[in-house]
């Protein structure tokens, strides 16, 4: 009995020595996130840090990374551009974040992704849409969700389209906001429409009457409003209350529960527009927002889909590259990323010479009865 209890605690022994031996081998790489945990836009920032969870954890039960296993490590910029910067660089300060699912806001990855740059480390957004980003040279930087340019050009025939010509507009004085409320008021008279009126409010206010009222008593057809939804379910309750009853017409950033919830009744039957084709038209957005329901126990607003195509580019990438050197280089990475194309849940990706998608889709949709309801899709693809 004695000799097989001294073989057993060596087989015990021995085992526990290997269990070890394998721990200690185990390739780690991490993917990095940063997103709005906190702050103004908190509860789509959480949608996207989930999203991204959701693809990690995907490809770590699939154990198609070549051994790695991966990590994800996510900051909160909380939608400030210093925290934005003090993020990034905690990020780049870890040598095994190999990419980076970056920023809701544009006027975080913005300065953001010079931080990147620096490091070679791809940072790749599926939110941000202000045309500078990808216009500073930096082969580091991507995105999946098409520009403000291509957004706002759109946005001023189909105002016209609608039969409405006099535009008040409305901006939150952010680069997101204002730029795109000044591609709008630029493209507006193109198409055949007269600006009234270009008014900046801050991020925060709750009280914008004094404003309408003047805005108001210049009979514009229609408010277009550039910035998030908490200000545009603000601004059209409020327009309601005074007995405004113009179009109300705002972007992607007021795309979601949140704009209803925030405007209540006044929302219906106002007009946001939101990257990409309706996920109801494309095959995979299905199985992804059933997943994330049962995963996380709430439905999609608005980005959570785009971060989840991030999040599969960037690995799918990283993959490639594991296959081709045996290691997830971060130089070869960029050019990988760069010529990956991908069939994900908002259809399909590739990339352009600046790092901008060339799927360049923008949808309209109408709130009824307190829901989205797709108006309108519309396209610059060539």
């Amino acid at each position: 009995m004695r000799r097989y209890f001294v073989l057993g605690l060596c087989f015990l022994v021995g085992g526990f020595f290997c269990a070890c031996q394998r721990g200690a081998q185990e390739k780690v790489l991490t993917l990095g996130a940063v997103v709005p945990l906190s702050g103004p836009a908190a509860a789509p920032g959480n949608e996207m840090n989930n999203a991204v969870l959701l693809a990690v954890d995907e490809w770590n039960a699939a154990n198609k990374m070549g051994g790695y296993r991966i990590a994800l490590e996510s900051k909160d910029d909380a939608s400030d551009p210093k925290q934005a910067v003090s993020a990034a660089h905690a990020l780049m300060s870890d040598s095994q974040v190999v990419a980076v699912v970056a920023h809701l806001n544009s006027g975080c990855f913005l300065p953001a992704s010079k931080i990147y740059h620096d490091a070679g480390v791809v940072a790749m957004s599926g939110a941000t849409t202000n045309p500078q980003i990808t216009l500073q040279g930096f082969p580091e930087i991507f995105r999946i969700c098409t520009t403000d340019l291509v957004q706002g050009e759109l946005t001023a025939p189909f105002i016209q389209q609608l039969g409405l010509k006099r535009i008040a507009i409305i901006h939150d004085k952010t680069q997101y906001g204002q730029g795109l409320a000044e591609v709008v008021r630029d493209a507006g008279p193109r198409s055949g429409s007269e600006i009234l009126s270009f008014d900046g409010i801050d991020i925060g206010d709750k009280d914008f009457r004094a404003l309408l009222t003047k805005i108001k008593d210049a009979h514009p057809d229609v408010i277009y409003f550039g910035g998030m939804y908490d200000e545009a379910g603000l601004l059209v309750k409020q327009m309601r209350d005074l007995g405004m009853q113009q179009q109300f017409i705002s972007d992607d950033g007021a795309f979601g529960q949140d704009f209803i919830d925030a405007g209540g009744d006044g929302t219906e039957g106002a007009i946001v527009s939101m990257v990409g084709a309706p996920l109801t038209d494309l095959k995979k957005a299905e199985d992804f927002m059933r997943k994330y329901e049962q995963r996380f126990g709430v439905k999609i607003q608005n980005y959570g889909p785009y971060a989840y195509d991030v999040a599969n580019i960037l690995l799918t990438a990283i993959s490639s590259v594991i296959e081709q050197k045996g290691v997830p280089d971060k130089k070869a990475l960029i050019e990988e990323a760069r010529k990956t194309e991908y069939d994900g849940v908002i259809g399909h990706t590739s990339f352009d010479e600046h790092g901008d998608t060339k799927n360049k889709v923008i949808t309209f949709y109408r709130v009824e009865k307190g829901k989205f309801t797709p108006v309108k899709t519309v396209s610059m693809n060539k």
